[in-house]
């Protein structure tokens, strides 16, 4: 007889359901049972329990209990799996309080969502365990059947990671189709069926009484206040794509981005119970110890009910017994759902019998629905992923791919949540290491985060006359644990430079530390124009990176005696204007093509909104004057202010708008710039902010210099020379 091993049978009242729909079967009546848990008190309690049924029965059935799962895998013809890693503390305990302090509310956390992911993390290498053992220790026919959640992503793993035969089993299909029965008012004997879809996203394709279409009683049905509101999200779900989902409405609510995140009004309107499953857990411990002291306190009677509706007794019978049956199951695609990607896990319609199981083929979802699986396949890869390759990156992704969690947090809060969440688990033991990741990214370190990077940039302008001395700055980032010694090799492109000695440098790179030196050359020769400076060593994992040495550009004044500039944005034409000297200071004039004129705030990361910047210097050792025209809708309200937001000194403007672009003048005064009336030149920058560019483009920001910001290094400034 066949040999039924089930893992996980400390999970008492799920295992007595099992053996007893097992035993029931007449075939299977003298089958080989053996319990196997990790919890010796557990494993006790189930084993009294399993006795009692078999003696209840008056079976022949043969009985052991073992904590070696391998012992317990040996030889099995069928291995149930309904273990939960982490249990209800501190396991579900995490998944729900992490969360929560970060605003997010989960309902049961067990298949989707954060709960999920950080449960499916720590299911994944159990439960691939038992499949590898499975593998190995096995009968050659073993089928690995799976009841733990979250189910299509444990089974996902066990296909990519170990590839032996097995299912994942829930009960949410024969529920629903009783439940949709119960509301239409129709017998279930006369009622079919044709669900496909991912776990508890599961949905009716075809419910049908009599091969008659019995959909329009559901949604007659779901006009009933007191019937629709045993099931307000999954009718309205329904409403909104047509089709019925086989999960609850507490499940579903989780999976989606339009309950829960949009606050406790839309919460209390669909009755959706925050925190439901620590209820339920605490209400499963305690049915658990009185199942212990009823098994182990009275004088060996036991209740045996008749079979459920659980598919696993119905598969095994099938497999021995060659009479076929058809069940629900959770399997790898292979072009079975064709509108969902190959190798997840979908729920469809399954024959099984001595050929073992057999899906069917159930083509095109309808698009609707096959997108909603697909949002919740891409946090079921991730999480594979993650989990499989211990890949921490692919645990934020996870996360900020779930549509609940990305609804209801920004990412900064899901990195920060996903952070606290693993180093718990850590805590507990639950996930072991992962490969580290760029601080607050989603790059993997190796290769990125570790990678040590030397920059090579101009420390100040450039001189480009012939004898003149310059300087450069060499800044080495080194994010290792270890101190690095580093030769570096410069080689200039061009040979009109004098680098004495330095061509080859030896650089002491302190570990988790940026560090520089500063270099200086000579020019052999005057310059025309500028050149770069090669940086490259022979050590691996350096990123190194050249300088560019660039003349500063000079604007001579046209004819009118004006300095002329544009700006472009992503190159479409934004700003035109000029400069143009007075006896008391600089006029600018400039049309800047802003069509969507907003309020102009500056910020710690600096400016946004819409305004034009004009920065000024004599020469690169003196002060930046800067002044910032903040234009308005109506140009009434217009401001020109300084760094700090204080009035410009001395500052006129006008501003006259119109729907595509607003044109400005600006007179501001030579002393309040730091200029003398006598300079025929001096270092400046240009720079604008805009709401919108024309009737097609977005806003941004742009410079003359392309170095937006303000404060900017004055090397990056352009010469302004008036005759």
């Amino acid at each position: 007889m066949a040999k039924i091993t089930l893992i996980g049978a400390g999970s008492v009242v799920f295992a007595k359901s099992l053996i007893s729909d097992i035993l029931q079967f007449p075939d299977l009546s003298a089958s080989s049972i053996c319990l196997m848990d990790i919890n010796p008190d557990r494993l006790k309690v189930a084993d009294v329990m399993a006795r009692k049924i078999i003696a209840k029965l008056g079976v022949k059935a043969t009985l052991s209990s073992t904590t070696d799962r391998r012992e317990a895998i040996r030889d099995a013809n069928y291995v149930i799996c309904t273990i939960q890693v982490g249990g209800y503390k501190p396991g579900t305990v995490i998944d729900f309080e992490i969360p929560r302090k970060y605003g997010l509310k989960q309902t049961i956390a067990d298949t989707l969502g954060i709960g999920g992911i950080f449960r499916s993390l720590r299911t994944i290498p159990e439960i691939n365990k038992i499949a590898k053992d499975i593998a190995d220790y096995g009968a050659s026919n073993c089928l690995f059947l799976n009841y733990s959640n979250p189910m299509a992503m444990n089974c996902m793993a066990i296909d990519k990671e170990v590839g032996i035969p097995h299912v994942g089993l829930c009960h949410s299909v024969q529920g629903t189709s009783k439940v949709l029965a119960k509301y239409a008012g129709l017998p279930y004997e006369d009622v079919s069926f044709r669900v496909a879809g991912i776990n508890h996203m599961a949905f009716f394709l075809e419910f049908e009484y009599k091969g008659q279409d019995a959909y329009p009683l559901l949604f007659k049905a779901m006009d009933d206040p007191q019937i629709y509101a045993q099931n307000k999200v999954r009718f309205e779900m329904m409403r909104r794509t047509g089709f019925f989902v086989t999960e609850s409405s507490e499940h579903q609510a989780e999976y989606v981005p339009y309950f829960i995140h949009h606050g406790q009004d839309k919460i209390d309107e669909f009755d959706i119970p925050i925190d439901e499953y620590l209820r339920r857990c605490e209400a499963i411990i305690a049915t658990w110890e009185e199942t212990e002291k009823e098994l182990l306190g009275n004088d060996g009677d036991i209740e045996v009910r008749p079979r459920t509706h659980e598919y696993g007794s119905f598969i095994i019978n099938a497999r021995e017994t060659n009479h076929p049956t058809v069940v629900y199951g959770n399997v790898p695609n292979r072009d079975l759902i064709t509108n969902l990607p190959n190798g997840c896990c979908v729920e469809v319609p399954c024959l099984v019998d001595k050929n073992g199981i057999q899906p069917t083929r159930i083509g095109d979802l309808p698009t609707q629905l096959a997108a909603i699986c697909r949002s919740n396949i891409n946090v079921q890869e991730l999480t594979v992923e993650a989990a499989l390759g211990k890949r921490r990156e692919s645990i934020y992704h996870a996360a900020m791919m779930d549509p609940h969690t990305a609804a209801s947090l920004p990412l900064d809060k899901i990195w920060a949540m996903c952070d606290d969440l693993i180093e718990a688990h850590q805590k507990e033991g639950f996930l072991g290491e992962f490969a580290p990741v760029v601080k607050n990214s989603g790059r993997a370190f190796a290769g990125i985060g570790d990678r040590v990077t030397a920059k090579l940039a101009p420390d100040g302008p450039f001189d480009p006359s012939k004898g003149s001395e310059n300087k450069l700055i060499l800044s080495v980032d080194n994010p290792n644990d270890e101190a690095l010694e580093i030769a570096f090799q410069l080689d200039p492109a061009d040979a009109s430079i004098d680098l004495g000695s330095q061509t080859k440098i030896q650089f002491s790179a302190p570990a988790n530390d940026t560090s520089s030196m500063s270099i200086s050359y000579r020019n052999l020769e005057a310059f025309e124009q500028g050149f770069h400076l090669k940086l490259d060593t022979a050590a691996p994992n350096i990123l190194c990176q050249g300088a560019n040495v660039n003349i500063r550009e000079v604007i001579e004044a046209d004819e009118s005696g004006c300095v002329p500039f544009e700006l472009e944005l992503d190159g479409n034409p934004a700003v035109e204007g000029s400069i143009q000297k007075s006896d008391t200071g600089l006029r600018i004039v400039a049309k800047v093509n802003d069509s969507l004129i907003t309020q102009a705030n500056r910020r710690m990361a600096g400016w946004t909104g819409s305004r034009f910047e004009f920065q000024v210097a004599r020469n690169s050792h003196t002060p930046i004057a800067s002044a910032f025209f903040l234009p308005s809708k109506n140009g009434e309200e217009a401001r020109v202010v300084d760094i700090n937001l204080k009035e410009f000194p001395s500052a006129q403007a006008k501003q006259t708008t119109t729907e595509m672009y607003y044109k400005l003048e600006l007179d501001l005064s030579y002393e309040s710039l730091g200029l003398n009336a006598e300079d025929k030149t001096f270092i400046f920058d240009v720079a604008s902010g805009l709401g919108a560019l024309g009737d097609a483009h977005s806003g941004g920001q742009t410079s003359l210099s392309n170095q937006f910001g303000s404060n900017r290094d004055s090397s990056q400034f352009l010469r302004a020379q008036f005759s």
